[in-house]
């Protein structure tokens, strides 16, 4: 799963405040984690441009997943290098704007 990682190590939605400033990051791993995690609806703006990870639970096989996630990452205008699921279902992507 793509998480958010903070420079410490940490990974977490929270907001993080580092003498004072918010703190920022890349926000690549969270906007794809976004689009992995909400289903094809949740945003107006773009219906049809989101994964719903939980809806590929009970599948057999999960090469649908990952051209799935390939083509929703493309239409939200990264450049998608690499894309596999290991046996154990982690996916690892390489996907960048």
């Amino acid at each position: 799963m793509i998480d958010h990682a903070l420079q410490d190590g940490t990974t977490t939605d929270d907001i993080t405040i580092i003498n004072g400033d918010l703190a920022t990051t890349e926000s690549t791993p969270e906007h794809q984690r976004q689009l992995l995690l909400n289903d094809k609806g949740d945003y107006k703006e773009n219906p049809t441009n989101c994964i719903g990870l939980y809806t590929y639970i009970d599948d057999e096989g999960l090469q649908a997943l990952a051209r799935d996630v390939a083509v929703a990452f493309a239409q939200d205008g990264m450049t998608v290098s690499n894309i596999q699921l290991s046996p154990s279902g982690n996916l690892q992507v390489d996907a960048q704007y």
